[in-house]
């Protein structure tokens, strides 16, 4: 790999000058389009994300680049840049301060690098393959909680395959402590890295959702696998995120 030093510049870049386009737009009155999964996308998400891939192409051009506003630029590279302009669009909207900007960087697929940043909670979130993870630049670590009885476990509820997801959430909910959901999957991946709570159940989800803060998770000592256990994929969507010591019992209650 690369100058990692130089990745993470960029990168830190990138999620500092999408911030500034957030906040502009924070609060005021937006056009806002309605996607075919019946998610939205603001004027700030399609601003954030120019901003974001302009940055990257300015120092790197040869990579390649997926976004969920613009799609995938191949550019046949090792290198591939994993953006969500705004994770959490619905908070974004309504004012909630629970909303942010996620980059990843994948190295022949396996994410090396990533940052998450929220701009009204002025909270940046850091990880590097073997080096940690860090939350506005202390080291943070998942809790060692060790059964699912005394456990906070979030769940991701978005409009797909609510039904199923019935069905798993009152499996749940008879065994943990409470089962929420703040609206953000890259908020619910940093509570579970820096060991606010034990699990994440995410259903329906997509790689630029979550390339940044799996690794940010796993860096933190924690665990992400499929919903049977098996090493996750960026081409998967259902996916099983804990502090590692309730990993197994969390995957019994979803089967």
């Amino acid at each position: 790999m690369q100058d990692s030093k130089k990745f993470k510049q960029v990168m830190l870049l990138a999620a500092k000058q999408a911030a500034k386009v957030l906040l502009h737009y924070y609060g005021k009155k937006e056009t806002i389009k309605i996607k075919p999964n019946k998610s939205l996308v603001a004027t700030a998400d399609l601003e954030a994300n120019k901003t974001i891939i302009k940055t990257i192409k300015k120092y790197f051009p040869e990579h390649s680049i997926l976004s969920e506003e613009s799609g995938f630029e191949n550019k046949n590279s090792d290198y591939k840049w994993v953006i969500d302009p705004i994770d959490g669009t619905h908070n974004f909207l309504h004012q909630i301060p629970i909303f942010g900007t996620s980059i990843a960087l994948e190295y022949k697929n396996e994410p090396v690098l990533g940052v998450i940043n929220f701009p009204v909670l002025c909270i940046t979130a850091v990880a590097e393959k073997g080096k940690g993870s860090f939350m506005n630049g202390k080291k943070i670590k998942v809790s060692i909680k060790k059964t699912l009885d005394h456990s906070f476990v979030l769940f991701e509820f978005s409009y797909a395959n609510r039904m199923e997801k019935v069905g798993f959430l009152k499996k749940l909910v008879h065994k943990t402590i409470d089962v929420r959901n703040f609206g953000s999957a890259i908020y619910n991946l940093l509570i579970v890295a820096c060991g606010k709570c034990e699990g994440y159940v995410v259903l329906t989800t997509n790689e630029w959702d979550v390339a940044a803060g799996f690794l940010i998770v796993e860096e933190a000592g924690g665990k992400v696998t499929d919903l049977k256990g098996g090493k996750w994929k960026p081409e998967q969507h259902q996916f099983v995120i804990s502090n590692s010591k309730v990993h197994k019992e969390l995957l019994k209650y979803l089967r």
